[in-house]
């Protein structure tokens, strides 16, 4: 199993044993409730967190419908300095059959100017043939979110995985799409009247997005060679404002021809930059460790990571956030020797990386983290998706208050 579509299949499997309902196993998310709906058979995911200040902070992810025939709705929850509370955002394909609307990374720079995108799809109808998927952008000014319509022209995006964002005048995604005839990575910008494609970094399977400057941008996933496709190592490139470079990086083992990815990238400077994943740790694909990477100005290195306490065999991360050269947190999910999955939080002091325990609520047996975000070193968020006991997944926020990672309570529309 690969990423949080894999942790999230192993609770759906949970959840159909238990017969609880319907879970979501994928990149997904929910917001606002149908009228009519409040009492639908439903699971809840959060798929990303950011954070502008101690009492302004934004988590989207997903909401999922079985009864309306299988229905993704978006899902954003504000943290006003008390509490979190869900806030209506568009879920533009409505609650046909099969529809789905999709926030799948948050981004903020100002109280009034947070983006979300993600991804959106029609009914389909022809049940032998997938529906086509389109990028799906929302912005917040303060009052409402609303949609923001994608490039008019130059190619064509299926879904965005990543935004960032420095000014009202400056913010960047990255998604999977058609440029110039090409299928492969989308790379796009806001310049404060619309989004405008840019130059498309190579590769098909990037991810993640850290951006420094308008001049000084990363992304990172997974190369895939040509001659086996089911060999992966991990991609760089970088952006200096007019091209793409890719730089490159080590692959944690050595002398051998195993697996491993990078998810997410996170950075405070030019000098410190972060890429997360996991690396193939022995001879089967389920062998699999966390892998940390760091960008010192020079070149990317292997920093030296733990798996999760008690780790059966996966253990991967799928966020991070930097606020300084000594201060970050990585966040994901492990398979315990129990057969449960559980939350995975690493803390980097300048030094070394080390595992922090959360403390979850009673009842929580399996839960993973997908977004992670620090205000400073006594202030960050933590957020994902979780499993009660004969309830459907619901999701799952922790926060850092400089001492210890506890859950907090999150709304499940």
């Amino acid at each position: 199993m690969r990423g949080r579509l894999g942790f999230a299949a192993r609770i759906t499997a949970v959840v159909a044993v238990l017969g609880i309902g319907c879970a979501t196993a994928g990149w997904s998310d929910a917001g606002q409730t149908p009228a009519g709906a409040a009492s639908s058979p439903a699971a809840d995911r959060l798929n990303a967190v950011a954070a502008l200040g101690e009492s302004d902070a934004w988590a989207v992810g997903t909401r999922y419908l079985s009864s309306h025939g299988g229905v993704f709705l978006t899902l954003t929850e504000h943290w006003d300095g008390k509490s979190w509370n869900v806030v209506p955002s568009p879920s533009p394909e409505g609650i046909g059959e099969q529809t789905a609307s999709i926030l799948g990374a948050v981004a903020i720079d100002a109280p009034n100017d947070a983006w979300a995108v993600g991804s959106r799809s029609p009914a389909s109808t022809d049940p032998r043939k997938i529906p086509p998927s389109h990028g799906l952008i929302e912005h917040w000014n303060g009052a409402k979110w609303t949609v923001v319509p994608g490039p008019r022209s130059g190619g064509h995006t299926t879904g965005l995985t990543a935004v960032a964002a420095i000014s009202r005048t400056a913010a960047w995604a990255i998604g999977n799409g058609t440029v110039g005839g090409h299928a492969g990575t989308v790379f796009m910008r806001w310049d404060g009247t619309r989004w405008r494609y840019l130059p498309s970094p190579a590769g098909t399977d990037l991810s993640g997005l850290a951006v420094i400057s308008a001049h000084d941008i990363w992304v990172v996933g997974t190369k895939m060679p040509t001659k086996s496709a089911l060999k992966r190592r991990t991609l760089a490139e970088h952006w200096n404002g007019s091209k793409w470079t890719i730089v490159p990086t080590p692959n944690a083992f050595k002398g051998r021809t195993r697996n491993s990815s990078l998810y997410a990238a996170g950075g405070s400077s030019s000098r410190n930059v972060w890429a997360v994943g996991w690396y193939q740790s022995g001879p089967t694909g389920l062998d699999e460790s966390t892998l940390i990477e760091h960008w010192d100005g020079a070149r990317w290195r292997v920093q030296p990571s733990p798996d999760g306490p008690g780790s059966k065999g996966e253990s991967q991360l799928f966020a991070i956030d930097a606020l300084s050269r000594t201060s970050a947190w990585a966040v994901g999910g492990h398979d315990t020797n129990r057969g449960s999955v559980l939350p995975l939080i690493e803390r980097w002091n300048g030094v070394h990386w080390t595992t922090v325990p959360s403390k979850l609520q009673p009842g929580v047996t399996f839960a993973f983290l997908s977004g992670v975000a620090a205000v400073d070193p006594r202030n960050a968020w933590a957020v994902g998706e979780a499993l009660t006991q004969n309830h459907p997944p619901i999701t799952l926020i922790e926060k850092w208050n400089g001492t210890s990672w506890q859950q907090v309570p999150s709304p499940n529309p």
